[in-house]
């Protein structure tokens, strides 16, 4: 009997310990440790490529299980906290490390998110959204992206659209580098003001490119680790949040406006996230940036993605809105050739583009375009969506 018991209590904790993340347990400081360890970022601009370590200094395996929190520093302090491991799976390993990373970002019930951690997972995330060619991993970090940003009750989305898309100009940003260089010389006699004023003129648009977007955030994390008064450190930090806004901003539109098939789930992470923190009026904003551009009609692809989960994903978006907000279009900096279209006007089109009897859009299409309307009743017949195209010269 007592070897049933002991045998039955084995194969228990044995099930117990096979269902953990390799991340359960680890704190994020322990996660960024790891991450860094596996990930590698290698090249530069159009040459950068993520590239992951088939071997790693990692946490030990009595760090990772759950039946052995309570001892596990115990045990670190006897044995040693990491080693050496091989990884069979680097990418996989990776993408437990990504899933629990928001989970240890929160902070406690007395406690706010740390800024600072909160701002490295931000790069990492950002990093390989970007460029990781696995479509899961991405969806990870999107996910991470959107979850810290609501743990610091950032709105990255709010504001006027053409004012928070155009990006600093060249030489706005080398005037404002250049004053804070010279902040930074001044070393324990820093003007709070001025160093407030000029992360602002620096964060205050969003830099041209992903890779100065996210490099910006490291180098406002070495500055506020750096300062001690709090006046600087209350600059710094503001500037490090806005910095954050327009790296999540910039990650989450650019992965919506793909086309290739494989990445499909991505941009359908990529809306929901954008619709999660910007609310109903981020639709018209989807629209505008997912609409092909003039060249690309010309060469005969369709005005919208093509893969029908996403489509429906866009009708559903737009029949959640009101009359007022179906009507909105919004026209971004840049894009002045592109064909701008309100999410009725999508709606009322992919209805009369649609053939009726094989269409997976439009009876979908109908339904929306008659609920943000608010027509009384749902008519098939597609002759009152031409009738109400034609009435509005469109």
């Amino acid at each position: 009997m007592r070897k049933l018991i002991a045998g039955a209590a084995a194969a228990g904790l044995a099930a117990l310990l096979s269902g953990c993340s390799v991340a359960d347990v680890l704190t994020s400081d322990e996660i960024l440790e790891e991450f860094d360890e596996i990930v590698r970022l290698d090249g530069e601009g159009a040459e950068r490529r993520v590239n992951y370590a088939g071997t790693a200094t990692l946490s030990r395996s009595y760090m990772r299980m759950p039946a052995l929190a309570p001892v596990r520093w115990p045990l670190a302090w006897a044995f040693g906290r990491r080693a050496p491991q091989r990884l069979e799976n680097p990418a996989a390993h990776v993408r437990a490390l990504l899933r629990e990373l928001p989970n240890e970002t929160r902070g406690g019930l007395l406690s706010a998110p740390d800024l600072q951690t909160c701002a490295a997972a931000y790069t990492r995330f950002a990093w390989l959204a970007e460029l990781d060619d696995n479509a899961m991993t991405r969806i990870h970090c999107l996910d991470g992206l959107s979850r810290i940003a609501r743990q610091l009750n950032r709105r990255p989305f709010e504001g006027d659209f053409a004012a928070i898309t155009v990006p600093l100009s060249p030489a706005e940003e080398a005037e404002a580098r250049a004053r804070l260089e010279g902040q930074r010389a001044a070393a324990g006699d820093v003007d709070a003001a001025e160093v407030a004023a000029v992360i602002e003129a620096l964060t205050s648009k969003p830099l041209s490119t992903y890779e100065a977007r996210i490099m910006l955030i490291d180098e406002l994390m070495g500055w506020l680790a750096s300062v001690r008064a709090p006046d600087v450190r209350a600059a710094v930090s503001e500037g490090l949040l806005r910095a954050m806004d327009h790296c999540a901003r910039g990650v989450l539109i650019r992965s919506v406006t793909g086309r290739a098939r494989e990445l499909a789930e991505v941009r359908l992470c990529g809306m929901e996230q954008i619709r999660r923190l910007g609310g109903a009026r981020t639709v018209p904003l989807l629209l505008a940036v997912m609409a092909a551009s003039p060249s690309e009609r010309a060469s005969g692809a369709s005005a919208f993605d093509t893969d029908v989960l996403v489509m429906l994903r866009l009708i559903h978006y737009c029949g959640q809105l009101s009359k007022e907000h179906s009507e909105t279009v919004v026209r971004l900096p840049g894009r002045q050739e592109w064909e701008a279209t309100s999410p009725a006007e999508f709606l009322a089109r992919t209805i009369l583009e649609e053939r009726d009897y094989y269409s997976q859009l439009r009876t979908a299409a109908i339904v929306a375009l008659t609920w943000c309307l608010g027509r009384p009743t749902i008519v098939p017949d597609a002759g009152w969506v031409r009738e109400w195209i034609d009435a509005r010269g469109a």
